[in-house]
């Protein structure tokens, strides 16, 4: 009976933990509680008999063993299994908990829509962007925005304005990972300045929660004391949307709040990232997804998403924040970099091609970039001069970022691996650990940034001399088949 009692415990600590908020270390301590404490400590007092069962009253080891159905002694089961099966308990557990995770993915009981119902769709306007250096974040907010044509252009009076910052996605011990709140703080002011209703969202992920990281960046205080309402998209209602025919994804659950907000601006956090190059206005969509299990997207291709959900939940306005950038190996253990820059843009596209530019990418290096641009989402083909700004900066064009080529094998070998049965689990664990632990802990988190970078180095020379062996033989064949045929 403890076996699937402990499953079913598992699911139900998922569901419980999410529905209050708990932090991480309060769900990890009551499921200990639990499996430990409770079933494996208790199961161990009844198997020695030095406790019986009180309804019916039972002696321990007759209730263990259910002896009066199935006929099996104490004396009949060798000790060793016993140890073995008291042991696997916590597995038990965790495997509710894994399984009730996975399946967290909306019901077929919700309501199905389409882009037929986003009321923020509109008709693409002809690309405009703007970028503004030196000053205070709430400064060059203001001047990006007044230089597209103010607020007014975006937002109408009453509307409901969805701003989506980059929170879950940063790690708060490091300024860069995630959108500044003065940036957000103004941008709030404008938007109630046309009498407006900003609403500030961002969705729990796996490694990072919304309430905790939310807590220590400060959201939560500022938003209390502006009078924000801020929220975990994880917690709002949901829909199922259809992606359309021949989509990557297809049918997924998705927040109400992003269908019937009139108006959507993302503000993302300007930092590199290991497996997609950059996490920029495009990336930072993709946190909208209301499961915190959004890695399992990886295996769909992780370009194709961002693409697609950029296409469902277009922004109509896209502030880059590179007040504090995040250089090297992001998106939690960038390197805090003194940008003083902000980039804004109708177009959320030309916003990110802008901002790669001054990273130093080819924007069509990108995949989702250059998919999005292909598909006429927007403009990746935008031209911007560094040199045109009144304030010079010496990292223009010059980020410290990871190789192009490491960001596609690590990528290409995560959706391989999320192809296999069961690995969905491993890899949540992992990552869990991999991108969260490694970039907060004592220790780890200062050799982390050193470990990436070497990493990054010898997979780069590796990728590189594989493909001047494949091009040096495909001369080489070249060169056969050319003597052959003048043999012939």
């Amino acid at each position: 009976m403890d076996p699937p009692a402990l499953f079913l415990l598992g699911m139900f600590l998922y569901y419980i933990s999410n529905r209050l908020g708990w932090r991480r270390e309060i769900t990890v301590t009551v499921g200990a509680f639990i499996s430990l404490i409770l079933f494996m400590g208790g199961s161990t007092l009844l198997y020695l008999d030095i406790v019986d069962w009180p309804l019916p009253p039972t002696e321990g080891p007759v209730w263990m063993f259910h002896t009066n159905y199935t006929g099996i002694a104490k004396a009949d089961f060798p000790l060793s299994i016993a140890v073995f099966m008291l042991l696997l308990y916590p597995s038990w557990q965790i495997a509710g908990f894994l399984v009730a995770r996975r399946m967290d993915t909306g019901s077929f009981l919700l309501p199905l829509v389409s882009y037929d119902q986003v009321k923020s769709r509109r008709v693409k306007p002809e690309t405009q962007f703007v970028v503004k250096r030196g000053g205070s974040p709430r400064k060059l907010t203001r001047e990006a925005v007044e230089a597209l044509g103010g607020i007014g252009r975006f937002v109408e009076e009453g509307a409901r304005v969805l701003i989506k910052p980059n929170i879950c996605g940063g790690n708060p011990q490091i300024h860069g990972s995630f959108t500044r709140i003065e940036v957000v703080d103004k941008l709030v002011d404008m938007i109630r300045g046309v009498n407006a209703e900003p609403i500030v969202v961002d969705s729990d992920m796996i490694w990072t929660k919304f309430k905790p990281v939310a807590d220590a960046q400060g959201w939560k205080e500022w938003a209390q004391k502006k009078g924000v309402t801020l929220k975990n998209l994880r917690q709002t209602r949901r829909a199922r949307f259809d992606f359309g025919e021949g989509s990557a994804i297809g049918v997924v659950p998705v927040s109400l709040e992003l269908v019937e907000a009139d108006v959507i601006i993302s503000v993302p956090a300007m930092k590199t990232h290991l497996l997609t190059d950059v996490t920029l206005g495009m990336k930072n969509m993709y946190g909208t997804f209301p499961e915190e299990n959004k890695a399992k997207y990886h295996r769909f291709g992780i370009e194709n998403v961002i693409y697609e959900v950029n296409r469902a939940f277009t922004p109509h306005l896209t502030i880059i924040d590179g007040t504090i950038g995040g250089e090297a190996y992001g998106p939690l253990s960038c390197r805090p970099l003194d940008f003083k820059t902000i980039i804004a843009s109708n177009d959320v596209v030309a916003a990110d091609s802008v901002a790669c530019i001054l990273m130093g990418y080819d924007p069509f290096v990108v995949e989702h970039i250059k998919k999005a641009h292909e598909r006429d989402l927007g403009k990746a083909d935008v031209t911007f001069d560094p040199s045109s700004l009144d304030e010079a900066h010496e990292k223009d064009g010059n980020w410290e970022r990871p190789d192009p080529e490491v960001t596609k094998f690590y990528e290409g070998l995560v959706e391989v691996f999320l192809q296999l049965p069961g690995m969905q689990n491993v890899f949540d664990i992992a990552a869990d650990f991999v991108l969260f632990g490694m970039a907060t802990l004592p220790i780890l988190r200062d050799l982390t940034p050193a470990l990436e970078s070497v990493m990054d180095d010898v997979l780069g020379g590796l990728i590189r001399s594989g493909y001047r062996s494949v091009k040096l033989a495909d001369e080489g064949l070249n060169r056969i088949r050319e003597i052959l045929r003048i043999e012939t």
